[in-house]
């Protein structure tokens, strides 16, 4: 359940498109065989929603906007827009669809490695956070 400083009006419909967002990321992962870095900006929601009218518009719902079309209360939807964009983090590592590697050593084919950053990985595709770890 999303958390926000501000009461939203819409939060289940906020929390849907997400959801959807995460799902979405997650097929193309997983076609891909691809490994999602959470500090690099793969699970990014600025980049996320910038991309997606169906996420600003249930956003945006949230607020006044000016006769030119600026958002009134613009801290508060900044305040939002963090608030938003730790639950994304959360929704990916919480929602079944990933595996989550934190940063730390791995063991790959015998060799010990490092990562620098947490990660993320289709489910059961990855045995550690490093491409070449791909489970046959």
């Amino acid at each position: 359940m999303i958390q926000t400083k501000i009461k939203l009006a819409n939060a289940a419909k906020i929390e849907a498109v997400l959801m959807g967002i995460v799902r979405k990321s997650f097929e193309e992962a997983k076609k891909d065989k691809l490994l999602l870095c959470m500090e690099c900006g793969d699970v990014d929601l600025y980049i996320a929603s910038s991309n997606n009218d169906e996420l600003q518009d249930a956003i945006n719902e949230n607020f006044e906007f000016d006769e030119y079309g600026v958002i009134i209360k613009f801290e508060e939807h900044q305040e939002l827009m963090d608030d938003l964009y730790d639950y994304f983090l959360i929704l990916h590592k919480e929602s079944d669809l990933f595996d989550f590697f934190p940063a730390g050593p791995y063991s790959v084919a015998g060799e010990s490695r490092e990562s620098e950053t947490d990660m993320l990985a289709p489910r059961g595709l990855f045995s550690a956070p490093f491409e070449d770890a791909i489970k046959e």
